[in-house]
Formats: C-alpha cells, structure tokens, sequence
C-alpha cells in the first residue's frame, strides 16, 4: 500500500499537527469561543484562583473547567445582584440555600488534573463562578463576568 503525503506531510503527522493546533486553541485560561448550537467556555481552577473570561455570549454555553489542582474544586455558577454573597454561620463558606433562587448550575466536586463539563443557558446580565469547598470561596476562588 503507498502512503500520501499532504503538502509533504504523512497523514498521521497531519492528524497529529491538527490535533496539536486544536489542543493550543483551547489552552488558555478562560477562553470564550462559538461552538455548534452555542458558546464553549473554558475556566480553569487551582488553589485560590478561578480564571474564566470576563464576557461570555448569552444563551446556550458550555461550560468546560479544568481542576489544575492541587486539590478537589468544585463550580457554582450564581447570577449576581447588587448585595454580597451570604455566607453560613461557619463565617468561611456562601450560603448555597440562601442563593439557591440564583444559582444556574453546579459542578460537583472534581479532581485535579480532570475536566468536567457544565451546560447552561445564561441570559444577559453580572454573573460569579465560585468554589465553595470549605475555605476556599474566603481564599479567593470566585471571578465575575458579564453575559451580553
């Protein structure tokens, strides 16, 4: 059998550059992009950071987070007023049933080194991703954007 070239490539090294190209496409950090029936999103999350895109496009959106570690991460998606986040009595976690009205989705949570994948459909308006395994809301992981 004789092998084809694609402008001087084996067919195996071209799938293997596309794969390559596809992979960078989707390496950074809180990245936006139109897929079909819908926006991808990716957010990324590791000790005490959520990076996510500061504006995302209304309507059908997946939602893809990476745990980069080094520990267990869950993702709470809340629609944002005017007011702070409540917290529980235990003064370091949101109150997740006083926002319950609020919240869009949820990740639970997940491992490091692994993705999770979160669908929603997201209308315009101020929006907060947050962990809130114990401690870590108080130590940083929430981010805000805007859906338009």
């Amino acid at each position: 059998m004789q092998e084809t070239s694609v402008g001087g490539l084996r067919p195996f090294r071209c799938v293997a550059l596309v794969l390559f190209v596809s992979g960078l496409a989707t390496a950074c950090s809180g990245t936006a992009a139109r897929t079909q029936g819908g926006a991808g999103v990716t957010v990324r999350e590791r000790d005490f950071h959520i990076a996510a895109p500061e504006v995302i496009p209304a309507g059908e959106v997946a939602i893809s987070a990476h745990n980069m570690g080094p520990e267990a991460h869950e993702l709470i998606l809340i629609r944002r007023t005017q007011s702070p986040l409540p917290l529980r009595p235990d003064g370091i976690t949101v109150d997740e049933d006083a926002i319950e009205g609020r919240t869009l989705g949820a990740l639970e949570p997940f491992q490091p080194g692994s993705t999770d994948v979160l669908r929603v459909h997201l209308t315009p308006g101020r929006y907060v991703f947050i962990c809130n395994m114990t401690g870590h809301y108080l130590g940083g992981m929430h981010t805000d954007f805007v859906v338009r």
